[in-house]
């Protein structure tokens, strides 16, 4: 019963965690198609398999571009980890395998080349293809997401002035 008890409580610190951020977020005063995008961006960016160098890509983008917010692209980041990727990774390799089927393996000195280059192309492919439908839609639920929280926040504020 210890155990149930401890999987709940860092499971409401999460949650508490997650919900803290979205609102910092939220309360930002960037517009709505900032945040969207700041999110969709730094969708791509974590689903790109380019570990190690993804926070770098991300800095790069919040540099390059002034006006995304840069809250969300690394809350994006933040999100999609290891178990949320797993999946999308298993899933971009099946696409790039359905796409090529039996090619040509390019034929290197040492055989292990041959799988890695092989492999790889089958992944990169499927990846670009799974990454960029996911980063769109993540951009139109998002910016959906946002002005729905803040017209009701804004509602919420009027009607309490309108007490007072």
């Amino acid at each position: 019963m210890k155990r149930i008890n401890l999987v709940f409580y860092y499971w409401d610190k999460f949650y508490f965690g997650l919900k803290r951020h979205f609102i910092e977020v939220l309360k930002t005063k960037t517009s709505d198609r900032s945040v969207a995008l700041g999110y969709a961006l730094g969708s791509f960016i974590a689903i790109s398999p380019t570990p190690g160098i993804s926070i770098l890509l991300g800095i790069a983008m919040v540099a390059i571009f002034k006006r995304l917010n840069k809250l969300s692209l690394f809350f994006a980041m933040a999100i999609w980890n290891v178990w949320t990727l797993s999946p999308i990774y298993w899933l971009s390799y099946k696409i790039g395998e359905a796409i090529f089927g039996e090619i040509p393996v390019v034929r290197f000195e040492f055989e292990q080349l041959d799988r890695v280059f092989d492999y790889t192309l089958r992944f990169m492919v499927g990846n670009l293809i799974l990454s960029v439908p996911i980063s769109i839609l993540s951009y139109y639920f998002v910016l959906w997401l946002v002005r729905k929280v803040r017209t009701s926040r804004s509602n919420r504020d009027s009607n309490r002035k309108k007490v007072m």
